[in-house]
C-alpha cells in the first residue's frame, strides 16, 4: 500500500524528517495521514524526538495536505531544498512538536 519512515535523523539537535508515499491505488483513503500521526507519535514517545520535519515539494499539494490534516506547522518555502530528476526544488517545510499530536 506504501510506506512511512523516520529519516535524515539529526541526534544532535533531537529531530528527524517523516517521509511517506502510499500507491495511486490506495491513495485518497486517508492512509498517509494516518500513518505519518502515529510514526510521529512513536518518534515522540517512544524515541523521544522533540521535533520532526515534513518536507514535501511545493507542488506537491497530496503531501502537503497529508502534513496539515496530521497537525503540522508550515514553517517555510525553502528554496532549492529538494533534489531530484537532475535539478534541484523548492519545498514546503512544516515541522511538529509533541504537543501538535494528540493522543
Amino acid at each position: 500500500m506504501g510506506s512511512v519512515d523516520i529519516n535524515q535523523i539529526n541526534r544532535d539537535h533531537n529531530f528527524g524528517n517523516i517521509g511517506y508515499w502510499v500507491s495511486l491505488a490506495h491513495s485518497g483513503k486517508g492512509i498517509a495521514t494516518a500513518a505519518a500521526k502515529l510514526v510521529a507519535q512513536f518518534g515522540f514517545t517512544e524515541v523521544g524526538f522533540t521535533r520532526l520535519e515534513i518536507v514535501a515539494l511545493v507542488e506537491n499539494v497530496a503531501s502537503r495536505r497529508v502534513a496539515e490534516k496530521v497537525g503540522a506547522k508550515l514553517e517555510c518555502i525553502a528554496r532549492n531544498r529538494l533534489v531530484g530528476w537532475g535539478k534541484s526544488h523548492d519545498a514546503a517545510v512544516y515541522s511538529l512538536v509533541p504537543t501538535d499530536i494528540a493522543g
